[in-house]
This record gives C-alpha cells, structure tokens and sequence, in this order.
C-alpha cells in the first residue's frame, strides 16, 4: 500500500469521526477547548475532502477540489479570527498578556486567511486558463 493511499485512508478515518461528533453518532468527549459543532463537521468534512485530494488522479479535478479545501480552511481559520469566544487562543502562550496574545492570534489566524483565499484564486485562475 502506498503512502498517498495510507493517508487518505487516516484522513477519511479521522474525518468520519470528527464528523460523527457533532452529528450525535459518538458519544460526547469532555474536551478543554469548546468548538461549535459547526466547527468540527467542517474541519471532518476537509479531512475527508484531503482523502478524496489524495487519491484524485486528474489534475482539474485535483486543482478544483485544492481550491474547495482552501476556502474550507479560509472558514475555519475565519472563525477563529472572526467568531471565536475571547480568551479562546490566548491560552497559547502563557508569558504573554492575555489581551496581547489573543489580539496576536487573532491577526496570524486573519492572515492565514487572507492568504488561503490568496491561494485560491490563483489556483482558480489557473484551472480556468
């Protein structure tokens, strides 16, 4: 079995499950960090989505679904630069003021986005050449 292989197969294993929590097919997981069901359907549909990513053969197909998943990552990382409780990402890095640090993930996290929809459009640019 190859190595692209093995990884969509952890990929479509690890999604299902993420995606089963919020569905209510799991059992509830007492977690530290509080993510909206929302959250975590989304972040198991992309981890499914780099499954299907990893086994494509076509190249247009494999550039379409390289521009779903960074718009799917460009959500994620939105809702955390955008829609996260405060205090949520400034447990990160304890020697810095809470304020600062949550204000600094904010703003990594909001680049992070900026640059996923970045990728995006060149991506899609080229696919629609």
């Amino acid at each position: 079995m190859g190595v692209r292989r093995l990884i969509a197969i952890l990929s479509f294993v690890t999604g299902a499950l993420l995606c089963a929590q919020p569905l209510g097919l799991l059992p509830p997981i007492d977690m530290e960090i509080d993510a909206s069901p929302q959250l975590m359907l989304g972040s198991g549909a992309v981890l499914i989505l780099v499954g299907f990513l990893q086994l494509a053969r076509d190249h247009k197909a494999s550039e379409a679904m390289g521009a779903v998943f960074l718009l799917a990552l460009a959500g994620i990382t939105g809702w955390v630069t955008f829609l996260a409780p405060a205090g949520t990402v400034a447990r990160v890095l304890p020697f810095i003021p809470t304020d600062v640090n949550d204000a600094l993930a904010r703003l990594l996290f909001g680049i992070g986005v900026a640059a996923c929809v970045t990728m995006t459009v060149f991506g899609l640019r080229r696919l629609f050449r």
